[in-house]
């Protein structure tokens, strides 16, 4: 890997004007890999640990902010490697991006997704320019997020937007954000930049001039995720509604409900058991048959996208019939299923049924005994 700051490296660092700005140098989407985490770790350190540094922006090259993770490491050696490490990797997350020294701001263009968002979130601000998407969108290919997404958003937006969100894995443009409460600013096109530099200087001051609640840090953010009180009904209420129907429409796809999970644990018993919840539930889907079946449709689809040829057509026709198997394979889980919780059910009431009838019987049995002594013995009281 080139050093930091030489042409080739996948990320860069400039201080001016006590403003740090780390960008993130993998075209064509700046995805997430080893090799540009160990590079944006080193970065941060080096930034973090500046003294002529006040404030630092994260930002991405290219007119994108970053588009998670490169999936194709998903179902490699190089996916096993990041699973066994990412626990330090969230880790250095918290560690250099929202509690660090000096307080982050995200500068988000083009695109925020998955891995990206979750980059994002762990800033103390995020600043996005108009147009800008951003999102969650695991879901489809059968993960859910693994780099604390499932804590962070819930502190962000509450319950109710982050279902909304997580479990569509539809993105959204910047303005909706800014109302839901995701970003904190929307800059124009084109002054994306300057904005992000100019709320980081002034974070960066009031920070250093010692100002309550100048320095926002998601995890420890309260006013969506509560131990108790309305608040806290509201969202237990919201995860209910959603298992309730994960279960009744969505039988059979396993990560939905791990990602419910790992939110519920978040809510129930705080951030460290979320995340542990989280990171089990990322790797289980990572070695999910269905994630491998819906990797290998997105791998296809952006094939397609990237050259049409004679065989286009032929190909197209490939993915419908894939997409039909797929969809047949779920709702075939969701028949089984159903139908094996209705068997196990009338076999238990069966076999309830059969046990009454038998003691029924044995009563009966008895008291026709007793009976038949009580004649017995007037017969005998009469012939004498």
């Amino acid at each position: 890997m080139p050093p930091l700051g030489a042409p080739g490296a996948p990320v860069s660092l400039e201080v001016a004007e006590g403003v740090a700005t780390v960008t993130l140098r993998s075209p064509p989407v700046n995805a997430l890999n080893p090799e540009l985490f160990d590079a944006l770790f080193a970065a941060l350190r080096k930034a973090q640990a500046n003294p002529d540094v006040k404030a630092i922006v994260l930002t991405g090259s290219d007119g994108k902010f970053c588009a998670g993770f490169d999936f194709t490491l998903f179902a490699t050696p190089a996916m096993s490697s990041l699973l066994d490490r990412r626990q330090d990797t969230v880790a250095q997350v918290a560690a250099l991006l929202e509690n660090g020294s000096n307080p982050t701001v995200a500068a988000i263009e083009g695109v925020a997704l998955g891995g990206g968002l979750e980059l994002a979130m762990a800033c103390n601000t995020r600043v996005a320019a108009a147009g800008a998407q951003l999102g969650l969108p695991e879901v489809r290919l059968g993960v859910l997020p693994g780099m604390g997404g499932t804590q962070r958003l819930p502190r962000l937006v509450g319950m109710r937007q982050v279902l909304n969100l997580m479990l569509s894995g539809q993105p959204i443009p910047a303005e909706d954000g800014l109302a839901i409460g995701l970003v904190d600013e929307v800059a124009p096109a084109g002054q994306l930049l300057e904005a992000a530099r100019r709320a980081a200087a002034a974070l960066g001051a009031a920070v250093a001039a010692g100002k309550p609640g100048a320095r926002r840090r998601t995890l420890q953010l309260t006013q969506h995720v509560q131990a108790s009180g309305e608040v806290f009904a509201d969202a237990a209420a919201a995860l209910q509604e959603a298992q309730a129907t994960v279960q009744r429409t969505l039988a059979g796809q396993e990560h939905y409900r791990l990602l419910l999970d790992a939110c519920a644990s978040g809510l129930m018993e705080g951030v460290p058991a979320g995340l542990q919840k989280e990171g089990e539930g990322f790797r289980a889907c990572c070695n999910s048959r269905l994630h491998r079946m819906l990797l290998h449709m997105f791998k296809l689809h952006k094939s397609l996208c990237r050259s049409r040829g004679p065989a286009w057509a032929l190909l197209q026709v490939q993915l419908f019939v894939g997409l039909a198997w797929i969809w047949f394979y779920v709702h075939l889980i969701y028949v089984w299923t159903s139908f094996m919780i209705g068997y196990r059910k009338a076999r238990t009431g069966s076999k309830k049924k059969k046990e009454d009838e038998s003691s029924t019987a044995a009563g009966g049995s008895g008291s026709g005994k007793a009976a038949g002594g009580g004649g017995g013995s007037r017969g005998a009281k009469k012939a004498k």
